[in-house]
């Protein structure tokens, strides 16, 4: 039995699959929360075995330059990945966790932080969450029934 849609994944062809996933699949989320499409250009591939963290990790040296490190690597694209109206150009693979069960996430680009949470956050409680860290917050939007996640980071 697979427990995960796509996972392990393991090659080129089949990471690009999961980002086009992902990326179409948040953004019907943002459409069935909030009513419109946010903009993508960051975008995360969970992993969930130790062996496939290393796999992705060493095809990503291939398709892009090292950027940073959260959680696992983050790239520039040396191809950005075009999905509908959306361009990725950052790729992140994370590293396994046993409560990151989804396919992966993103971070959707808006103008104005406080902005949108004043307008969205009190009249979407079913399907966005504030989450607080030491030095900035982010809003996630969920649906239990959708198994990726997407957010609106404070910067």
């Amino acid at each position: 039995m697979q427990l995960y849609r796509f996972s392990p994944i393991k090659d080129e062809q089949q990471l690009r699959k999961t980002v086009i996933y992902i990326a179409n699949e948040t953004s019907k989320l943002s459409k069935k929360i909030i009513g419109k499409i946010l903009p993508i250009k960051s975008l995360t591939v969970f992993s969930h075995y130790p062996d496939e963290f290393e796999k992705l990790s060493e095809i990503t040296k291939t398709i892009g330059n090292f950027l940073n490190e959260n959680n696992g690597p983050r790239i520039i694209l040396h191809k950005p990945i075009k999905v509908g109206n959306n361009t990725i150009i950052h790729l992140r693979i994370r590293k396994p966790d046993p409560y990151r069960m989804q396919v992966g996430c993103n971070d959707f680009e808006i103008i104005d932080y406080n902005t949108f949470k004043n307008e969205n956050l009190s009249k979407h409680t079913n399907n966005l969450r504030l989450i607080k860290r030491s030095n900035y917050e982010m809003i996630e939007f969920f649906d239990p029934d959708l198994d990726i996640l997407a957010y609106v980071v404070s910067k």
